[in-house]
């Protein structure tokens, strides 16, 4: 394929390997659709792989997550014009990063608890939110969401500042 060459010496099927389980756990967030998050997966390396003369050398990951953003956000528009929903849960599939049965609940539990601030929260602070807690930098962040780095960083603190609100109030 054309561009693959300024991918370095990473092939396109490493490229695909590092970073599916990534962009399918960021796209199953989003959707709270199991089939729809593959789809949508698929779609993202689809378009990656074939806009490859698109790709100007910078990073991999972030550049993979705003084919996967926009992927998203073309979907959304095509199907629905509601708002967007965010997962309740965690998906389906086993966490492979716990390694004890009880941290895996835990794991679950707590994310249902974020889940449920993060809808209250608007569309921008949602996605910078999820973007760091997958540990984004600011200007990844930027360039994934297409928004300059002062409103990420603005976005990131009333976000975080909006969940310790709820949180402080549901623990009253």
């Amino acid at each position: 394929m054309k561009g693959c060459e300024r991918l370095g010496k990473v092939g396109l099927e490493d490229v695909y390997q590092l970073h599916v389980n990534d962009i399918y756990r960021y796209l199953f967030r989003l959707t709270r659709d199991e089939r729809l998050a593959e789809d949508l997966t698929q779609e993202t390396f689809c378009r990656a792989f074939s806009s490859l003369d698109d790709y100007r050398g910078e990073k991999v990951r972030p550049w993979l997550f705003k084919v996967a953003y926009h992927a998203f956000v073309d979907g959304y528009r095509k199907k629905t014009k509601q708002r967007f929903a965010f997962v309740e849960a965690l998906p389906e599939r086993l966490d492979h990063s716990a390694v004890d049965p009880a941290e895996h609940v835990v794991n679950k539990e707590l994310w249902e608890v974020a889940h449920d601030y993060l809808e209250k929260l608007p569309e921008k602070q949602r996605q910078v939110i999820l973007l760091s807690a997958m540990q984004f930098s600011y200007a990844e962040m930027a360039e994934v969401l297409g928004i300059d780095l002062a409103d990420v960083k603005r976005s990131l603190l009333r976000g975080r500042q909006k969940m310790r609100k709820l949180w402080r109030e549901e623990s009253q």
